[in-house]
């Protein structure tokens, strides 16, 4: 089968869209009302209680990591850790060349890549990734 019948040659929609100064001027004029509205709603006493807020929760952001709990972290192994182990295969297509720096795996997806037909005319980059489902316990503090 032809690869330009399910990728290049099926019907495709394009939507191109420019910025309204109309709806950018709405925008600012809804936004400026649901401030005077909000301003309105909550009074003096209520602009001063949001700006306390506002300041006691900038603090709060504000205050540094204890080093205590970020050093209370375990360091694993290096050994420990697992690799995922991909097999990439790449299809250059027309007048194009692989890149020489990523080079296929030559493993059972490039034979089953090879298997399945001609070449695409146009690139196309094939990773392979085997799911393992990994269970983690949580370790007790």
């Amino acid at each position: 089968m032809c690869a330009f019948r399910y990728y290049i040659d099926q019907p495709s929609v394009v939507i191109i869209g420019k910025p309204s100064a109309m709806l950018a001027d709405k925008l600012e004029r809804d936004e400026k009302a649901r401030l005077a509205e909000q301003v309105k709603k909550l009074g003096p006493e209520g602009l001063e209680e949001a700006v306390k807020k506002l300041e006691e929760a900038k603090g709060e952001h504000s205050k540094p990591i204890p080093t205590d709990v970020l050093s209370s972290f375990p360091i694993p192994d290096v050994k420990s850790i697992f690799w995922i182990p991909v097999q990439s295969v790449q299809e250059p297509g027309n007048g194009r060349k692989v890149n020489s720096r990523h080079k296929s795996t030559n493993g059972t997806l490039q034979k089953y890549i090879e298997s399945d037909g001609r070449p695409l005319p146009f690139f196309v980059q094939y990773d392979h990734v085997e799911v393992r489902t990994v269970y983690f316990r949580p370790t007790t503090c």
